[in-house]
C-alpha cells in the first residue's frame, strides 16, 4: 500500500482508506507518507478552513490562499501531531497562526506604505451564519432582503471585533469547537476563552440592536 509503513498496515489493510475513513485512520496513513489519505482530510476540512480564514481576514482570495498554506504547513508538521487532541482542533491552531502571521505582515505593509483598502463592501459576498435564519419557502421577497441585510450587518460586526474575540466567536459558533478545544487552538486558558466569548457576544448584541436582533 502506497506510503504506509509496515508497522501501520494492519488497520489499513482491513479496510481501504476512503472518504468514509475516520480522521484517526487518515492521519495515521498521512503521517506514514500517504498523500492520498491527507488529500481526503484536506477535502473534508477545506470548506470550514476557508470560511474561518475569510472571517478572520475579510478577504475571499486571501482566505483560500491561507487555507491552502495551512494545509501545506500542517502536512509538513504531521510528525508533531501526537493525537492528544482531534486533528480538526490541531489543524485549526495551525490555521489560526497562519492567519495571524498574515495579518501581522499586512499590518506592517500598511504602516510602511500607508495603504488603505477602498474596495466597496458589496464586492464581498457575505457568509450565511447559522444564528440568522434562512428565508423559508413561501415567504415574502422582502423577508429575503431583510435576512441578507441582517447577515451582512452581522458579518461586518464580527469583522470589527478584536482579533481574539473574533477568533473565539468564530471557533465557537462557526466551527462548533468546545471551550477546551478553543483554548488549545488559541493557546490561552479556558477562562480567557469564556471572557472573550462573553465580550464578543455583548459587542455583537450592541451592534445588532438597530436590526431588531438582540442575539
Amino acid at each position: 500500500m502506497t506510503g504506509v509503513k509496515a508497522g501501520n498496515t494492519g488497520r489499513a489493510m482491513s479496510r481501504p482508506l476512503g472518504i468514509e475513513s475516520d480522521d484517526e485512520e487518515l492521519v495515521e496513513a498521512a503521517k506514514a507518507g500517504d498523500s492520498e489519505a491527507y488529500g481526503i482530510l484536506v477535502t473534508r476540512y477545506m470548506p470550514k478552513a476557508i470560511s474561518f480564514a475569510r472571517r478572520m481576514t475579510g478577504n475571499e482570495h486571501d482566505a483560500q490562499d491561507l487555507a491552502q498554506d495551512a494545509f501545506i504547513k500542517a502536512y509538513k508538521g504531521m510528525g508533531s501531531f501526537k493525537g492528544e487532541s482531534s486533528f480538526s482542533t490541531w489543524f485549526l491552531r495551525v490555521l489560526y497562526n497562519v492567519c495571524l502571521d498574515h495579518q501581522r505582515k499586512a499590518s506592517i505593509m500598511r504602516k510602511i506604505f500607508f495603504f488603505r483598502d477602498d474596495r466597496p463592501d458589496e464586492d464581498d459576498r457575505p457568509d450565511e451564519w447559522e444564528m440568522v435564519p434562512e428565508t423559508r419557502h413561501g415567504s415574502m421577497p422582502d423577508d429575503g432582503i431583510q435576512q441578507r441585510q441582517l447577515r451582512q450587518a452581522l458579518e461586518k460586526a464580527v469583522g470589527k471585533l478584536p482579533k481574539q474575540q473574533r477568533a473565539v466567536f468564530l471557533l465557537k459558533h462557526g466551527q462548533d469547537q468546545k471551550i477546551s478545544e478553543i483554548a488549545e487552538v488559541l493557546g490561552i486558558s479556558e477562562g480567557a476563552v469564556k471572557s472573550h466569548l462573553v465580550r464578543a457576544i455583548a459587542s455583537l448584541r450592541k451592534s445588532m440592536r438597530g436590526y431588531g436582533h438582540e442575539g
